[in-house]
């Protein structure tokens, strides 16, 4: 009796689903995703993203791999948020830039040091010896 009740609900929820279904694959550009991201406006990446949403909720094993790689893609692709902070030779400028910084610091201790005059006397041997001498002799 109830399975009888359940039949027609049943079909009026196939009516339902099969009414809005997506739209077939191929209305779906996808070729070279990746290189036209860039260049397609905020509007048209919403539309393909909400596309391939609706693609998503239906059957994966029916998507093609195009489909499943531009999905893939929009979800995890290095664009947005995603962008890479550093670019090319990222690493070699910032080698260079250190070095120069270093080299800059070296040169210029070398040149404060060759402008200064003697060293102090209070860094020979004997002075150090004679305030050892007066530290004991004061108990300090």
């Amino acid at each position: 009796m109830l399975r009888n009740l359940a039949r027609p609900a049943l079909r009026a929820t196939q009516r339902r689903c099969a009414s809005t279904t997506t739209a077939p694959a191929s209305e779906v550009p996808l070729a070279n995703l990746e290189l036209r991201w860039k260049t397609l406006s905020a509007q048209e990446q919403t539309s393909l993203a909400k596309q391939l949403e609706q693609v998503q909720a239906g059957d994966w094993t029916k998507m093609s791999l195009e489909q499943k790689k531009a999905a893939y893609w929009v979800a995890f692709g290095p664009h947005g948020a995603r962008t890479p902070l550093t670019g090319p030779n990222h690493n070699l400028k910032v080698f260079v830039g250190t070095a120069g910084v270093v080299a800059a610091a070296s040169g210029l201790f070398l040149w404060i040091r060759s402008k200064g005059g003697e060293k102090p006397s209070t860094t020979t041997k004997e002075w150090q010896e004679a305030s050892n001498e007066y530290a004991r002799a004061n108990k300090i």
